[in-house]
């Protein structure tokens, strides 16, 4: 044998040593192996090459150099067949690509489980296709229709499509009629997939309802399949790898039919498609097109699709066939945000009242469902702030009493003080309501405006109503319930009715398509101009207010601000855009600010686009057109004149305040307001001066009977990898001839004085037995055992004779050697999971420990309110308050001994100072009135915390010097 085959022979017992030693190390070979992972065929192919050469060499020779070898090396372990052990699970890489079966699982729809589509996924498996590598989203099981709130009409609508067809089948079998949009559903033999599109602001509820159904599809007997797909998850970088998943995607829809796809942002998968954009997007939208209504038959597959961006949405989805019907989701009305408000807090304890709610739904203008449950959740923090501040400085739980945490609503002020609504991010909306301190000025002028749009525009009724008439048919729109049975009468197929006469051309054969105006307003070319002196309010307020009141209806803003901001498009072109959107979500309102200053400002290109689209709008369309100046009516153009009629009655004038209303005006600042005594400060020092107990750990959480014995298998199992460690290392041992004088327990004939000596006998045969009875739980109670035989050797014989010398050179080496193994065999983590059971089995019981290992001591679970008078400050309350950096307790004593003075208010110097007011204030403007109201509360802001006011009575100078 040459050196070459000798060098390559070592190598391979290199390598076989290595991996007997790395059997129980687990995961430290990994990395070599990932390394040296590139040249195992080259390897393969060296050791084929060298078996064929060793075959032909002389059996003496190889058996000679096997002897010279095992000569020259030292000692090591005997050879074993390499075994897999048990491995616990480790954390894998997230980013590396998954195999088939991660794709079957990741493909699944969220409200089937793998166990209900094995033979699905065996049909698969047998024709060898793979799935779209999408990971679906984890929805709440309890989301239902009930928890959707101020979306009646959009829920009623999937319940006619989805739920009606598999709860009432017998109606739509005598009818024989399909539901719409989703009538493939049901439908065996349907012609291709159909669907509906959400559109709408962001977080107004279009995914939450999808969800909703997908859990209302999930009862009774017949299951639908729902699959939920974000719209850019389909794509990828990979040329037609996005059409290959989209058309597996429709495949195992197909397969588990009856089914439904939810695109959610489907503009970002079907955007437009023009000559600008790449070709590889475009034949995206191409095969969703025709997967959607092609010529391949899909039938009882259903694709709803959701955006906030209607218009980038490619038009060929917008048609029958694929998006049978669009929903609109619009910002909630009054009545839906109270709805939603009652949704999010009917968990509250106590709830809140229905009047609070109805107050807060009017505050809310312009939220989204979004934007209402993170007030709801802002306020409870705002609460919890300022009932327990501790909280905020300690890194630990501390013990809170819950019940004391009340919800009031300058919580809810304080939340909408911090919360910017997601529609008024972007763009601001015109539409606000009077704040409190102008209400009084203004409120009767608005009324009155309101009055004369219910005249000019009837539609606004619907936006004017207070509260929604409770029909027994909820979400059903009153239109379906305008008429009774008397009124219609039944047609049959001889064409004879049920009633004595025909009532209705419907049984004649007559098709009458005439508008009803019983039952729908109408308005012809609805206009409102509110003009008045500069100042008056109109602009500033009480248009704003209007447009606050009929939040129902889509408002669009024709100042100069939007028309020329945008630098992409010239202003005629916004200008013909907004127009075209007001038509689409016809009612709507088209509010022009200024329209003096705008008309004198807008070139004459401007003007005729503006008259031309005016004249455009159908007669009898529901757009009100709702214009502002601060000119009079005379002082107008003649163009603008012949806009807004006086004896149409579309112009109104804004009047001047008159003597009450600036009285109630002024009446609380001066009278309540400057006579307001200052904030105490002592209850909220109490608060920080509460020192709040520890709170002890939280509970384990307990196990379930399956859980339970999952874990015990777990255990049990790597259990079982450590008795099979350990009794290969004790038989290991007890084969080498060095430790020969151990393996056996110590003969008390040979040796009559051992047992008095030694009191804890012990040697490896007794070891391994205490292996097979299952006396280790770790490894350490076996290196105990180990090292009392070396204690045990070392004790019996004293270092004096050449003999007890060998006994206790060979107890030592019997103890390094089973050291050096377990340090180099065994894994660490191993070990910790061994000593993890250990503890778990002794102090487990019903609980689980790997949730709270350690035991505890039960506490208090709730903290006692701390009493309301003056608490004595103790030397160990002191430094648990500065332990906590609640307060400076120094500072706290000084505001908690200071005496309460008297408050000193001179009432009738007030009213004398109101009525100077009102008397100076004769013939003022709102702009004016307002100066005023900052000048009197910068006064008493100033004297805020005097308990003295005489001071305020010098404001009389002040006012003199301002009129």
């Amino acid at each position: 044998m040459d050196d070459m085959q000798k060098m390559r022979r070592r190598l391979r017992d290199r390598d076989t040593k290595e991996e007997q030693l790395g059997m129980y190390t687990r995961g430290r070979m990994r990395s070599s192996l990932r390394t040296n992972a590139d040249h195992d065929e080259e390897e393969e192919e060296d050791r084929e090459e060298d078996d064929e050469e060793e075959e032909d060499e002389e059996d003496d020779d190889e058996d000679g150099e096997d002897e010279e070898e095992e000569n020259q090396r030292r000692y090591d372990f005997r050879q074993r067949k390499t075994v897999v052990r048990y491995q616990a699970p480790q954390d894998e890489n997230k980013h590396v690509l998954c195999c088939f079966p991660c794709f079957s699982c990741r493909c699944l729809p969220m409200n089937l489980v793998k166990e209900d589509l094995l033979g699905i996924h065996k049909d698969r498996m047998k024709i060898g296709a793979s799935l779209a590598d999408v990971d679906p989203m984890q929805i709440d099981r309890t989301v239902r229709f009930e928890s959707i709130g101020g979306l009646s009409r959009h829920i009623s609508a999937l319940k006619e499509m989805v739920v009606f067809p598999l709860l009432y089948p017998e109606v739509f079998e005598r009818f024989k009629i399909q539901p719409p949009s989703l009538s493939n559903l049901l439908s065996t033999n349907a012609s291709g997939c159909k669907g509906c599109l959400f559109y709408g602001p962001p977080g107004t509820g279009k995914t939450l309802v999808a969800r909703a159904l997908a859990n209302e599809c999930s009862q009774g007997e017949r299951r639908v399949s729902f699959f939920m797909r974000k719209g850019a998850d389909c794509l990828s970088k990979w040329v037609g790898e996005s059409e290959r998943q989209l058309r597996l995607l429709f495949d195992q829809a197909y397969q588990m039919r009856p089914s439904i796809i939810f695109f959610d942002e489907i503009d970002g998968l079907a955007p437009v498609r023009s000559s600008r954009q790449d070709q590889i997007h475009s034949s995206i939208v191409s095969t969703l097109l025709a997967l959607m209504d092609g010529l391949d038959a899909r039938g009882e597959v259903v694709v709803i699709g959701a955006t906030n961006r209607l218009d980038s949405i490619d038009p060929a989805l917008r048609r029958p066939g694929r998006f049978d019907r669009e929903f609109l989701f619009g910002l909630p009305d009054r009545e839906a945000r109270k709805d939603i408000l009652k949704i999010h807090t009917r968990q509250w304890t106590p709830p809140p009242s229905d009047t609070f709610l109805e107050e807060l739904a009017d505050k809310c203008v312009g939220y989204c469902g979004a934007d209402i449950k993170a007030v709801c959740s802002e306020a409870a923090l705002c609460a919890l702030r300022r009932r327990y501040p501790q909280i905020y400085s300690s890194s630990q739980k501390l013990v809170l009493d819950i019940n004391s945490i009340a919800i009031t609503n300058k919580d809810f002020m304080s939340a909408m003080s911090k919360m910017v609504p997601a529609s008024q991010r972007a763009v601001v909306s015109p539409a606000k309501a009077l704040i409190p301190a102008i209400r009084p000025l203004l409120s009767a002028a608005l009324q009155d405006i309101l009055h004369t749009v219910r005249r000019v525009f009837p539609h606004a009724e619907q936006g004017l109503k207070r509260k929604k008439e409770q029909d027994v048919a909820c979400g059903v729109s009153e239109d379906d319930l305008m008429f009774s049975d008397d009124e219609e009468s039944e047609v049959h197929s001889n064409g004879q009715t049920s009633h004595s006469q025909l009532k209705t051309p419907v049984a004649k054969g007559q098709l009458n398509l005439n508008r009803s105006v019983l039952s729908h307003p109408t308005s012809y070319r609805p206009r409102l101009l509110l003009e008045g002196r500069p100042g008056s309010g109109q602009s500033s307020h009480l248009a704003p207010a209007v447009l606050h009141t009929l939040e129902k209806f889509t408002v669009y803003t024709l100042d100069m601000a939007v028309l020329f901001g945008a630098s992409a498009t010239a202003p005629e072109e916004t200008c013909a855009q907004i127009f075209v959107e007001a038509k689409r979500t016809s009612p709507s309102i088209l509010y022009i600010p200024h329209i003096g200053q705008w008309w004198e400002t807008v070139g004459p290109a401007l003007r005729a686009t503006f008259l031309s689209l005016l004249s455009s709008i159908p007669a009898f369309a529901p757009i009100l057109l709702l214009a502002t100046c601060s000119l009079q009516y005379d002082q107008l153009s003649m163009e603008v004149q012949e806009l807004f009629r006086v004896e149409y009655g579309e112009v109104f004038h804004v009047q001047v305040p008159t003597t009450r209303e600036r009285r109630n005006f002024f009446e609380d600042l001066i009278l309540n307001q400057a006579a307001k005594a200052p904030t105490s400060k002592k209850k909220a020092v109490l608060h920080a001066l509460e020192v709040l107990p520890v709170a002890p750990p939280p509970p384990p959480r307990k196990l379930t009977e399956e859980e339970i014995q999952r874990l015990e298998e777990q255990e049990e199992d790597t259990l079982r990898e450590l008795r099979l460690f350990l009794r290969d290392v004790t038989n290991r041992l007890s084969q080498d001839k060095r430790f020969k004088a151990f393996t056996k327990p110590v003969d008390l004939e040979e040796v009559p004085d051992y047992a008095e000596v030694i009191k804890k006998p012990m040697d490896l045969s007794t070891v391994l037995s205490k292996v097979d009875l299952h006396r280790y739980g770790t490894v350490k109670e076996f290196r105990q055992d180990v090292d009392l035989i070396w204690q045990n050797a070392l004790e019996y014989n004293p270092d004096r004779d050449p003999s007890d010398r060998q006994i206790r050179h060979r107890a030592c080496a019997l103890k390094d050697t089973v050291h050096a193994i377990i340090r180099d065999e065994l894994d660490e983590d191993f070990e910790k999971i061994c000593e993890e059971i250990q503890v778990s089995r002794s102090t487990r019981g019903e609980w689980c420990v790997h949730v709270c290992v350690h035991a505890y001591k039960a506490g208090p679970t709730a903290a006692v309110t701390p009493n309301r008078s003056v608490r004595r400050i103790t030397r160990a309350l002191k430094n648990a308050v500065l332990q906590q950096q609640m307060i400076d307790v120094d500072k706290a004593l000084q505001i908690l001994d200071q005496e309460t003075p008297p408050l000193v208010v001179d009432s009738d110097k007030l009213k004398e100072l109101l009525e100077r007011v009102v008397t100076k204030t004769e013939g003022y403007e709102v702009y004016k009135l307002e100066k005023l109201y900052a000048l009197l509360c910068q006064s008493i802001y100033r004297h805020r915390r005097d308990y003295n006011k005489t001071a305020l009575i010098k404001l009389e100078q002040e006012i003199e010097d301002f009129c």
